[in-house]
Formats: C-alpha cells, structure tokens, sequence
C-alpha cells in the first residue's frame, strides 16, 4: 500500500463541493440574493442545488447539524466511528434513516461526487495509481467519459452515513475494488478493530515497513514472490487483507521476470554505469532509471507509475547478486 501524505488541496477542493451541498439536501435550500446562506459565498459551488426529494423530520435536523455535517465531511476515522455509533443507537430517526442512506450512497456519492467530482478529486491527490495495489492506474474509461474509481476504507454497504467522507476516499483499481468487496469482515470488525490491526491509506506510520522479495526455482523455472524486511503486525494484516503477494505472484512470469533477465544479461557493473555515468548532466539519475525499468525511483512518485515499488524493491534484491 502507498500511502497518500499531502490532501491538502485535495480536502480543500471536497469541503466547498459537498459541505453546502449535503447541507442543502438535509436543511433545505438557503439563500439570499443568489448568495449561499450556509457559506455567505455568492461563488459557492451549490447556490443552484435543490433540497432532497423528501423533507427530513425535525428529529433528523436536529442530529445531522451543521458540526456532525462538516465532521462527516472532514473528520478523520475515529471520530467518523463515533459519529457511526451515535447514528446507529438513534432510534429517534429510525424512519428517515433509510432516506438517509440513500441521501448519502446514490444521490450523494454514486450520482454526484464520484460522477462529476471523482476524476478532478483523485487529479488533486496526484494519484495515478492505485494505493493498495500499485499495479494498475484509477483511470476508469468508458464510451461515453473517463472517471477515476474510488473506494470507501469503511464500506459504504455497512457504513452508508460515511459514502461521502474525505478520509473515506482512497484512489483504487477495479481489482482492489472487488478484493474489498469479497471480504468476510463484518460491520462490527471494521468498527472495533479495523483501525487497530490494519494501516489506513491517510495516516502512514513509519514503523510499520516492507519490501518486496523473491525465490528462484531453477527447476521449474519459477519465481516466488515473498516480503523481507517486515516490521509491525499492522503492515502483515493489510498486505494479507488486500492480497498483496498473491495479486504480485499473478505478475512473476512477466515483470519479475523481466527484471531477472535483465540483471543476468548485464553485470552489476554495466548497470550502474548506465545509472551513474551515461550523460552525467542530463537526464538525471531518477530519470535515467525510469527509461531503464519503466518506474519512478523516488519513494515519494512511487504513486505515478504501476509496479514501482515492487520492481525497486526487486531491483535492489538482484544488485546484490554476484
């Protein structure tokens, strides 16, 4: 998993677009003059959105106010989680509540945001590829458009009130997508232990590490995926939960392959003076290393192009082959 470090433009960009937006369709529409009561902006984004199909019960108002709205929107996982619970043991609302739920997945998340907002939030993030896998790119084309795909850390299925929340958000592939979907962890796990036993894609954790290794099979001519240099349980319980080595070894044949090759072609030595010597000036050794292995070498981009922490990882393995 690569995890996301800088959101702030991104987070910035989620707040103007959902914050009136979701007040809107819950309080109802609030303006003056054609400026936005709930922001005072006459640029405000939704001066023109209309209140839910529904009105909401007093009840319901009263527990979605305008503090549980922005904490919704901006709240980091624990106090989403308490806001969860809050929402769960209401009984007070219990009518509305299967409104709500649509408020937040269909009309909310899958009609508005991950349609017209998706591709410029994922562009803001500066994410390219998917942070679970790092093997494919978001980028989701269909005839008609070309949006990026999104998935929600707490499922949206089991946690329907958190669909539309920032720290929820994680730029993701197709495949990781289904991964998460077929998973037997019930709402109560994600709610109790998730946090506690896997990393979260927005808050890394710097003793929590890993790097990609390998076996050759001379034999049957196979190469077997492994982790070296593992430290902390959390990062064994997220590579185990999303499928990591396994989602790799289905590659071996090809990129590991390649790599492999590659290195019993050329000595240690050729390759660093491809590396360090050719054109001392320009480009410049990341750049020299992407059109070598197709990835970027700072740990930093490894969000921009697939396989590149897997193949760095794998390349400093066969550097150290004599």
């Amino acid at each position: 998993m690569l995890f996301i470090k800088e959101y702030s433009k991104a987070l910035e960009y989620h707040q103007k677009v959902l914050l009136c937006w979701l007040k809107i369709k819950i309080h109802g529409v609030a303006r003056t003059n054609d400026i936005c009561d709930y922001c005072g902006q006459d640029e405000c984004k939704n001066k023109r959105t209309e209140a839910y199909k529904i009105s909401f019960s007093n009840e319901t108002k009263l527990f979605f106010t305008f503090d549980i709205i922005e904490r919704l929107i901006t709240g980091i996982p624990t106090d989403l989680l308490k806001i969860v619970s809050s929402y769960k043991n209401n009984e007070v609302i219990e009518s509305d509540k299967s409104e709500i739920e649509k408020l937040f997945k269909e009309s909310g998340y899958t009609n508005f945001y991950q349609k017209k907002h998706g591709k410029d939030f994922v562009n803001l993030l500066s994410r390219s590829t998917c942070t679970y896998c790092n093997r494919n790119y978001t980028l989701n084309v269909s005839t008609k458009h070309a949006s990026s795909q999104l998935d929600h850390w707490f499922p949206k299925s089991m946690f329907p009130i958190l669909a539309l929340s920032f720290f929820n958000l994680i730029p993701s592939c197709g495949s990781c997508n289904h991964i998460k979907g077929q998973s037997d962890k019930e709402d109560d796990w994600w709610e109790n232990n998730s946090l506690l036993e896997m990393l979260h894609p927005y808050f890394p954790d710097n003793s929590e590490n890993f790097k990609f290794d390998f076996t050759y099979e001379e034999s049957s001519d196979e190469f077997i995926v492994k982790f070296r240099d593992v430290t902390g349980n959390k990062i064994i319980q997220t590579l185990n939960f999303n499928l990591t080595k396994e989602i790799y070894q289905a590659h071996s044949h090809l990129e590991l392959k390649d790599l492999y090759n590659l290195r019993k072609k050329y000595t240690t030595n050729y390759i660093t003076f491809l590396l360090e010597k050719l054109h001392e000036v320009e480009p410049s050794y990341d750049e020299k290393y992407r059109l070598l292995f197709g990835v970027e070498k700072n740990q930093n981009d490894y969000h921009k192009r697939p396989f590149s922490k897997f193949k760095n990882d794998i390349i400093e393995k066969l550097l150290e082959i004599d």
